[in-house]
C-alpha cells in the first residue's frame, strides 16, 4: 500500500471514529463497524429507539464540486440495502425496527455533518 492509500485509509478511520463518537453522544448503541459481505458493506450500524441506522462515512474536501449526497449512486444504494438485508436476516431481533440509511460527512476541518433517512 502506497503513502497515498495509507493516508486515505487513515482519514477513513478517523472519520469513522468521529461519526461513532457523535452517534454514541446522541444515544445510539453501536452494533457493528465495517460490516462487510461479498456484495456490500456498511461503515457503522447503530440502534436508537427502535430505529436501526446503516451509516456510510465519507471524508469530503471543501473544494470538491460534487455535493456529498451525490455519492449514493443506484449501485451504492443497492449494495447498502443488500448488506442491510443480510444483517437483518442474521439479527432477527431487529426485524420490527424502522431502518434508516444515513451519511456521516467529515470535512477537512474534522467537522461532522450527519444526514438521516436518505433512502
Amino acid at each position: 500500500m502506497g503513502p497515498r492509500s495509507k493516508r486515505k485509509v487513515q482519514k477513513g478511520k478517523e472519520g469513522e471514529n468521529l461519526a461513532a463518537g457523535l452517534l454514541l453522544k446522541q444515544g445510539h448503541k453501536i452494533l457493528e463497524r465495517n460490516f462487510r459481505i461479498q456484495k456490500g458493506e456498511i461503515d457503522i450500524i447503530s440502534e436508537k429507539e427502535n430505529v436501526l441506522y446503516f451509516t456510510e462515512v465519507k471524508y469530503w474536501a471543501k473544494t470538491s464540486p460534487i455535493h456529498p449526497l451525490e455519492i449514493f449512486s443506484q449501485a451504492k444504494i443497492r449494495r447498502m440495502k443488500t448488506a442491510a438485508a443480510y444483517y437483518l436476516s442474521r439479527n432477527v431481533s431487529f426485524r420490527d425496527h424502522f431502518v434508516s440509511f444515513s451519511l456521516a460527512l467529515v470535512t477537512e476541518k474534522r467537522e461532522l455533518k450527519y444526514y438521516l433517512h436518505l433512502f
